[in-house]
């Protein structure tokens, strides 16, 4: 299976966010890029709802879990704090 940024945020659109399960990580915004190097190794840009968000390491271990157990075991994950997060990130869902 050939890894897309379509799959990886499909993927990703059904781990909900630590403090407000109503609403998933994709749908607050706070992943900032998708870098797909082959079928197992991506890097991820995320970024937190303010700068001390106490649930960046859950989300982190979600979505380290969430796309190893679909095959893509090397996961770079690198928190960004600028631009900082706006509610202008969340989507109209």
């Amino acid at each position: 299976m050939t890894v897309s940024k379509e799959h990886i945020l499909t993927l990703l659109s059904e781990i909900p966010d630590p403090e407000i399960p109503v609403i998933t990580i994709i749908e607050l915004g706070v992943i900032r890029d998708i870098d797909i190097t082959d079928d197992t190794s991506i890097s991820l840009k995320i970024t937190p709802t303010y700068s001390g968000c106490p649930a960046m390491k859950q989300i982190e271990d979600d979505v380290r879990k969430k796309l190893s157990d679909n095959g893509i075991t090397n996961i770079t994950i690198n928190t960004i704090f600028s631009p900082p997060w706006t509610t202008d990130w969340i989507t109209p869902e």
